[in-house]
């Protein structure tokens, strides 16, 4: 019989800013383990940022991107000690980021238990920084790497989201297979849930009479956005009335734009910026198909547990995604969608294609994808497993 957790800390070292796929996970996160027990957040930041969620510790940085993380690391230890001295957790949960060291330190030196969660390698992401070449970058990689060696030794467990991640992390770091965990990300099921689709298309002003293909996240380079893009003359020649739905903001955004002006596409295209959570499923709605276009650098190698491709189909929505792991293994295990080749516009118009015209399949797709997450992929249920390992270690 395991040991009921009472306390819980959760560390993160991101800001709270945007809307960012990283957040929503830590949220949620915290707002389904305090269904359970009692749990602390500690982030970077003011208080405010994170939209009605209680139970937020806020450390104050320098405003500063090249100080930000050494000056939250350097508060951090003096609001963790003084929790700990106040109201010691039984486990520390970490999310690493940038180069943390001093929670997992702290639990060495104190007892706690530990476990560090993993979405992808951290060098990787340094690697596709816009500042990759400067010095500062380079100092940060060299503490990142050793920052993921320390806390990958000293914590108890840790939680990667895929299974070729866990790989990894067992190759280059050496960490024993049996201490890492796999727990794929969620979708808030009650908030992404489908919904009558021409209600969504009136709250959104959207032309009724057209059909809409959805993409929706970060407009970052290894999203492949550009791809949806560039199959747009195929599903058009097949489908003329279909609408592209470009949901979000980022780095990509004006190249996008331009790709898209460039081939005379335009008018067919609608980039909506950053929209507030709440109404992302109002957009995935309103479509008939949503996409997952992911190039195959840096994510076949660790993976995919992306958050869209849970929500996508937590609507009741079928999806067309890159066969990159993890993703496909979504769309088998669910019935969900269709799986293509990566960074192949002829492949994803034709799986497009074949979806939007058939609305039949659209419905049973919808409805599998929707089964699935709600009863595998739910963020309660990932809290629920993470408290099962917590139980464990304690």
């Amino acid at each position: 019989m395991f040991k009921k957790v009472s306390n819980i800390f959760l560390v993160y070292y991101s800001s709270f800013n945007t809307k960012s796929g990283s957040n929503i996970h830590i949220l949620e996160l915290l707002r389904n383990l305090k269904k359970y027990t009692d749990v602390v957040l500690f982030a970077p930041g003011q208080k405010g940022a994170e939209h009605g969620f209680s139970g937020i510790k806020y450390v104050p940085v320098i405003d500063n991107k090249y100080l930000v993380q050494p000056s939250y690391e350097f508060m951090l230890s003096f609001y963790l000690l003084y929790s700990c001295i106040k109201n010691r957790p039984e486990v520390l949960y970490l999310r690493q980021n940038s180069f943390p060291f001093f929670p997992i330190a702290m639990c060495k030196l104190f007892g706690i238990s530990s476990i560090v969660e993993v979405n992808g390698l951290v060098m990787d992401e340094l690697k596709v920084s816009p500042d990759s070449k400067s010095f500062a970058y380079r100092v940060f990689s060299y503490l990142a790497l050793r920052s993921e060696r320390f806390n990958y030794r000293y914590c108890d467990r840790i939680v990667s989201v895929t299974d070729k991640l866990k790989d990894e992390l067992v190759r280059l770091y050496s960490v024993p297979a049996e201490k890492v965990l796999v727990i794929n990300n969620g979708a808030n099921t009650d908030i992404f849930k489908p919904m009558d689709q021409k209600q969504a298309r009136v709250r959104l002003e959207l032309d009724d009479s057209k059909r809409y293909v959805c993409f929706v996240g970060h407009l970052a380079a290894w999203q492949g956005v550009e791809f949806l893009i560039y199959s747009s003359p195929f599903i058009l020649e097949k489908v003329p009335d279909v609408h592209f739905l470009v949901v979000g903001d980022g780095v990509m955004r004006d190249k996008l734009l331009e790709t898209a002006a460039e081939m005379g596409l335009s008018d067919k295209f609608t980039f909506t910026g950053r929209v507030p959570y709440e109404n992302v499923p109002v957009y995935i709605n309103a479509a008939d198909v949503c996409v997952a276009p992911f190039i195959m650098e840096r994510n076949s190698k660790i993976g995919l547990s992306a958050l869209k491709t849970y929500e996508y189909l937590a609507c009741g929505k079928p999806i067309v995604a890159s066969s990159i792991p993890g993703v496909k293994d979504l769309i088998d295990l669910s019935g969900g969608g269709i799986s293509v080749p990566p960074e192949n516009p002829e492949e994803l118009a034709n799986a497009v294609v074949k979806l939007i015209s058939d609305q039949k399949m659209c419905n049973t797709m919808g409805e599998q994808g929707r089964k699935y997450v709600v009863e595998n992929h739910s963020w309660d249920g990932v809290a629920r497993k993470i408290l099962d390992i917590c139980h464990e270690i304690v």
